[in-house]
């Protein structure tokens, strides 16, 4: 035999277990101040990272700017100086040089060199500080009169040349080289002592940016730690709500179960009653009036043939009545139930569930019950009875089992058949709901495939 489709499975726990459900804290309050606090430490943190940026970025700048300055100033400054020497030598080319015809060609070189002089010094006057000016004065009057010297020379004659000559290099032309060079020197010396002051200068914003550094990182941290603590502090008020809050919930709870199995306990204790009412009361009655029909019998009217036949029909009225009557009161409590056991009453609910619908129903049950608690024990009748039912009213099975077991942690109830089958998804009667209503008030667990 192989069941399939439709299975209702139950289990009980061995003990009541607490069951605590953590809320989830989704307060608007608490993402606000999260929010809040999270943005200022941003804020400050990319307030630090910029600044610190530009700052370095200046510092960066200036030391490139100083760097090229002495460079293009010490280029220039080597320029000049180069420009003296090779004016002296083309000077000395043409003192010694006695054809006069070269005089022009000589003069032109000396001319072209003397522009580029001049253009140095101009570029040397953009990149000298003011402070320096003076020495930059004394340069170019140096440079102009170096070259006012050496404007006579060119309309001297050979013989001129030779017998002056000497005398013009040593007594004007040295001098104002020497003067010249001189000059250039000092202003290399000035220009090292420029890049030292800029450096220093930087060296100096370096500390600045440091000490800036250093005190907007206090800063963050002061603002950072009042932002966690604030936050720290709002977040504990909102824990500290929220867990009154779930144990308000969690009382709720407990009380609402309490209230359904003392509604349960009443819907039982009501239906006891009644069953016991209607056995004892109706069915003594009943039982009273199928003494007086059989009483009838020994009385004869006219027409005994349709008195006989009028008076069975009371007697199968009777019977039914008794049947219907004892059905009703099997159904409200079965008074096996209290009497018998919870084994006895599975089993006779199982032969009326074969003897109404024709489909055999096997009883299995594996352990003795009795021990169980009432409410179990109740719980575990009411399951099957509406297990059952719904196998009756929908499964179109041609096989039930019931099952009954204990499990190392609880009671275990399986109901089972070959039937067409059940979808979980299409739950929602008032049976079923009665059901899971009554095995969660015991902290069980229902299954429905």
């Amino acid at each position: 035999m192989r069941y399939r489709n439709t299975v209702f499975t139950v289990f009980f726990p061995a003990a009541r277990i607490a069951i605590i459900k953590v809320w989830p804290m989704n307060s608007r309050s608490s993402l606000f101040v999260l929010a809040i606090g999270f943005s200022i430490l941003i804020v400050l943190i990319a307030f630090l990272g910029f600044g610190a940026i530009r700052r370095a970025d200046a510092i960066y700048r200036d030391m490139h700017a100083a760097q090229d300055a002495y460079v293009q100033t010490e280029t220039f400054r080597r320029g000049i100086a180069t420009d003296v020497y090779l004016a002296d030598i083309l000077l000395r080319d043409y003192l010694l040089d006695p054809s006069p015809q070269n005089a022009p060609h000589h003069r032109q070189q000396l001319l072209v060199i003397r522009e580029s002089l001049q253009q140095r010094v101009d570029e040397l006057s953009k990149l000298v500080p003011e402070n320096d000016s003076p020495e930059l004065s004394r340069l170019q009057n140096e440079v102009e009169a170096y070259w006012d010297s050496l404007d006579p020379i060119f309309d001297w004659t050979p013989k001129e040349k030779s017998e002056r000559s000497w005398v013009f290099l040593a007594r004007k032309v040295l001098p104002r080289r020497e003067a010249v060079v001189s000059l250039a020197r000092e202003m290399a010396k000035m220009n090292a002592e420029n890049l030292d002051r800029e450096r220093q200068r930087l060296e100096n914003s370096q500390d600045v940016l440091h000490e800036f550094l250093l005190q907007m990182m206090t800063v963050a941290l002061v603002l950072g730690s009042f932002v966690a603590l604030l936050t720290t502090y709002r977040v504990l008020v909102l824990e500290r709500r929220h867990d009154a809050q779930r144990k308000q919930i969690e009382e709720t709870q407990n009380n609402l179960r309490r209230l359904s199995n003392r509604l349960v306990q009443a819907q039982e204790m009501e239906r006891t009653a009644l069953s016991r009412e209607l056995h004892d009361e109706v069915g003594q009655k009943m039982t009273a009036l199928g003494m007086e029909l059989r009483n009838l019998e020994k009385l004869r009217d006219s027409n005994p043939g349709a008195f006989e036949k009028r008076m069975e029909e009371v007697k199968r009225l009777n019977i039914d009545a008794m049947r219907a009557i004892r059905d009703l009161a099997m159904g409200l409590r079965p008074s096996m139930l209290d009497d018998l056991g919870l084994e006895a009453a599975l089993e006779w609910q199982g032969r009326e569930f074969s003897r109404h619908t024709g489909v055999p129903a096997v009883v299995q049950v594996n352990s003795a019950l009795d021990e169980l608690p009432e409410s179990q024990r109740t719980c575990i009748y009411r399951v099957v009875q509406e297990a059952l039912t719904n196998c009756a009213r929908h499964a179109k099975a041609r096989n039930v089992l019931v099952s009954v077991s204990k499990e190392r942690n609880g009671i275990a109830v399986l109901v089972q058949d070959d039937g067409i089958g059940f979808s979980p998804s299409l739950r929602g009667g008032l049976g079923l709901l009665g059901i899971q209503e009554r095995v969660q008030a015991l902290d069980g667990k229902l299954h429905i495939a």
